[in-house]
């Protein structure tokens, strides 16, 4: 792209054995006529090889007769011998060797890839290389067979690991001493992967990581005294369990008639005038306090302006039920996860001991509604995801904070009931239940459950009730990474799911 200003071609290079073929300094004469004969001469074998292999008695004589008018052979047979031993076999014995050379195990210590930067001399590293080698073909031996390189992956990345790591000779071989005697005392692997494979930094590790795994096993037994009593969740806002009312409602409604408040502007409106939805002006982040000017204010997390101040964002008028369990309880009855169980023939041995939950809510003309269920496991993994079909016409799908959308809408296939039935399918009379916040899943799954361990209870906020923690702020403070960071896609259930799970594992771990 640019021309070269040959600024250092008077320069000598500084690498005596330099071969770069374009160097920007300048080398003596007689290296560059040595490199050039040398080159001449690798040239010349080369070809003499090649041609030996078509018709070698016609080329040996025309090599011989060439050399002769500048210096004779002193002895012509032997280099005959050597230039034979140099030659490529026959091209039908290939095939052969690559097959054998494919599907046979390696033997014996891999050499060592060379490097300039080594702080430590070739040999010895070789030397050490071979010593780690031995411990690991003995320490593999049950499962070399299904993995035949994995004693020399295993040597060459230890033996690596000790070089970088240690600068002087001395330090290097009482490092390797020490690694191959904690090689020789591990527990020989029986599979692939296992707590035994590997260097001694990778195996240290995976036994601190499987002690970390095992202090923090959730059990009923171990996390049993963390569940809460039913008083105190209905303190928290979670339906009474108690209450029958919610099972057999007196009146059964099938749509809202009465004019309702929006939940975010305030104002009055009819749900079922569509003239009326719209021209609604609010703020979707809550006010936060902060110290500005030497006095406190409490200022709105979404566009930073003073509490009080006309709403940053546009969008149609909502409304939700919030804590009102009779009229939620009108729309749509109230089970039991024992009467769940009981009317569907759901087998309760098939359920978990215990299982993190969380639940995306939207605005329908019926009100706050469910739109999504995720269910995990004690390990994190997803066991239940599910859309839920709308019963009432969708006015706001809450994008921001549910994630979903109304083409997600479309394809659900579930209804309420057949959801709610389908989670009782993981979800027990016995199963734990751990979430953060629950009350609001469990109101928009119309489930009661006593077995139940929130977060936002398990660490209540310094000015009690009903101040609440936010899970990103406990997720940041007990486990040390960062969630819900997609603002614009909304949250993951699934993560949210897997996060309360953590959280209640570093409570048991710590206690």
């Amino acid at each position: 792209m640019f021309s070269n200003l040959g600024l250092f071609s008077q320069q000598t290079c500084p690498d005596l054995d330099c071969n770069r073929p374009s160097c920007l300094f300048r080398h003596s004469t007689a290296r560059t006529a040595r490199s050039s004969i040398d080159q001449l001469k690798e040239t010349k074998s080369r070809c003499r090889m090649v041609s030996t292999t078509a018709a070698a008695p016609q080329v040996d004589v025309a090599v011989s007769t060439k050399r002769t008018a500048t210096k004779p052979l002193e002895h012509p047979v032997q280099k005959k011998s050597s230039s034979a031993a140099l030659l490529p076999q026959p091209a039908s014995s290939s095939p052969a060797i690559t097959s054998l050379s494919s599907t046979s195990a390696p033997s014996g210590p891999p050499a060592l890839p060379y490097t300039k930067l080594s702080p430590q001399p070739l040999a010895d590293r070789q030397k050490a290389l071979g010593t780690l080698y031995a411990q690991f073909e003995k320490l593999y031996s049950r499962v070399l067979d299904q993995h035949p390189k994995l004693a020399q992956e295993s040597a060459l990345n230890q033996e690596d690991e000790t070089s970088r790591n240690t600068r002087s000779i001395k330090a290097y071989k009482m490092a390797i001493h020490q690694a191959a005697v904690s090689i020789s005392r591990r527990a020989p692997p029986d599979r692939v992967p296992h707590i035994s494979i590997g260097t001694v930094k990778q195996c240290r590790a995976a036994a601190e990581a499987a002690e970390i795994a095992k202090a923090s096993k959730l059990t009923t037994q171990r996390v049993d005294n963390l569940c809460h009593d039913i008083e105190t969740l209905v303190q928290w806002g979670y339906p009474d369990y108690n209450n029958e009312e919610l099972l057999a409602p007196p009146v059964i409604i099938s749509s809202i008639t009465e004019r309702q408040v929006c939940d975010r502007c305030k104002k009055d409106f009819d749900p079922n005038v569509e003239y009326e939805l719209g021209d609604c002006t609010f703020h979707y982040g809550r006010p936060r306090p902060e110290r500005r000017e030497g006095r406190r204010v409490w200022l709105y997390s979404c566009c930073g302006k003073e509490r009080g101040a006309p709403g940053c964002e546009d969008g149609i008028h909502v409304f939700s039920f919030k804590e009102d369990d009779a009229k939620l309880a009108a729309l749509e009855p109230y089970r039991t996860t024992q009467q769940v169980h009981s009317q569907n023939d759901i087998l309760a041995s098939g359920a978990f001991e215990i299982v993190g939950m969380d639940c995306e809510m939207i605005y329908t003309t019926g009100g706050s509604s469910l739109a999504r269920v995720t269910i995990v496991d004690e390990d994190g993994a997803t066991v239940f995801d599910e859309l839920v079909r709308q019963r009432h016409r969708v006015l706001d799908c809450n994008t921001r904070f549910s994630g979903v959308v109304k083409e997600d809408l479309e394809r659900a296939a579930m209804d309420l009931e057949a959801v709610r039935k389908a989670v009782c399918s993981f979800v027990g009379p016995k199963t734990i239940v751990v979430g953060h916040g629950l009350e609001n899943d469990l109101r928009a799954l119309r489930l009661l459950h006593d077995r139940v361990i929130d977060t936002a209870i398990l660490y209540p906020h310094p000015n009690g009730r009903p101040y609440r923690r936010a899970l990103r702020d406990l997720v940041k403070e007990h486990l040390g990474y960062f969630i819900q960071e997609n603002s614009v896609g909304g949250h993951s259930s699934a993560e949210d799911a897997r996060a309360t799970i953590e959280v209640l594992k570093s409570r048991v771990r710590n206690s």
